[in-house]
């Protein structure tokens, strides 16, 4: 028959109450899945790597002994037992590594600036691939004011250029100077009127004929005999004489803005909605549920009644009853598990 030996076992909280391990005795933490070995008067974690200042560290003996100089003199360092010496694994700082810079490959992303190139930690040099420039060059050229626009104030000229403080005065004074935009007569005439008056606007509608075909959502002016055609831009607003309402052209259609603005918007179980003059909102027929011109109604259904009496649930009085005395609650009454 097979043996099984079992070494002695807990909780780490477990151990901790019992204390040392005798010389030799192993434990084996069931929850932390640690291995524990004593000597009597402490218990060291089998895989543990040996500690201490590095005065202390046991002369080079053993291969695959780690030792973790733990404070004075190269604190931090990790030492690797090879058997004849004790080999350090890792580094802190630079000077722990060999080579320069120079040894480090350009990365996809990222990459190193020649040397040349850095004055006082700075790139001397801009380049895009073909022309490479010195800061110096680029300072010069951009000081060059004969090779750039200059603000100049007092220049009427479309090259001058003004100050933001100019820029601002001159808009100032023009906006006193403009005038109301004209209104249009009609949105919705397709073909051109016979006798136009001078200065009368319509906005053109789709499918238009004569002269203002293929011009829709234009407003056409007529002026010294002749229509003149203006393309709307986002924004524009005009008044229109034969609705008494505002419109403005949003970039695709021109949409009411003036009159009424409110927004109906439908809410659960309807559809329908906007901004017309007349709304309508539409009940949602859903599963039993029948919608009328003038009412809505529940849909009787497998086992359910509608009549005056109101919504009901048929029952068989068997194994379905009514339960008079809880609110006349449906309650089961016997359960018939059937027949094969």
């Amino acid at each position: 028959m097979a043996q099984t030996i079992q070494v002695k076992r807990g909780t780490r909280a477990e151990l901790s109450t019992y204390g040392m391990l005798k010389a030799g005795e192993m434990g084996f933490c069931t929850d932390t899945k640690e291995v524990y070995i004593g000597d009597g008067t402490s218990n060291s974690m089998v895989g543990r790597a040996l500690s201490g200042p590095e005065a202390s560290r046991p002369a080079a003996a053993s291969a695959g002994r780690l030792y973790y100089v733990s404070s004075g003199s190269n604190s931090g360092y990790l030492y690797f037992d090879d058997g004849a010496a004790w080999r350090r694994v890792n580094a802190q700082k630079l000077t722990d590594v060999s080579g320069t810079v120079d040894d480090i490959a350009d990365g996809s992303t990222y990459a190193k600036v020649l040397k040349a190139d850095l004055t006082a930690g700075h790139p001397n040099k801009v380049s895009d691939g073909t022309n490479t420039k010195t800061a110096a060059e680029i300072a010069t050229h951009l000081n060059d004011a004969a090779k750039h626009r200059i603000i100049n104030d007092g220049g009427s000229t479309i090259t001058d250029l003004w100050s933001a403080q100019k820029i601002k005065n001159e808009i100032e004074l023009a906006k006193h100077n403009i005038e109301p935009q004209a209104s249009v007569k009609d949105q919705h005439l397709t073909a051109p009127p016979g006798s136009p008056v001078e200065a009368d606007r319509y906005i053109i509608p789709s499918g238009a004929t004569g002269v203002w075909a293929g011009k829709t959502n234009q407003i056409a002016e007529y002026a010294s005999g002749s229509w003149a055609y203006y393309v709307p831009a986002v924004g524009w607003t005009a008044y229109v004489d034969d609705e008494q309402k505002i419109y403005s052209w949003n970039g695709s259609a021109w949409v009411r803005t003036g009159g009424a603005l409110q927004t109906i918007t439908a809410g659960n179980g309807l559809t329908g909605g906007g901004q017309a003059d007349s709304v309508t909102l539409t009940v949602g027929a859903g599963n039993g549920i029948i919608v009328g011109s003038t009412s809505v109604a529940a849909k009787p259904g497998k086992g359910i009644l509608v009549n005056s009496t109101g919504i009901e649930v048929n029952i068989d009085g068997s194994s379905i009853v009514y339960d008079s005395a809880n609110g006349n609650q449906l309650t089961v009454s016997t359960i018939d598990g059937g027949t094969f």
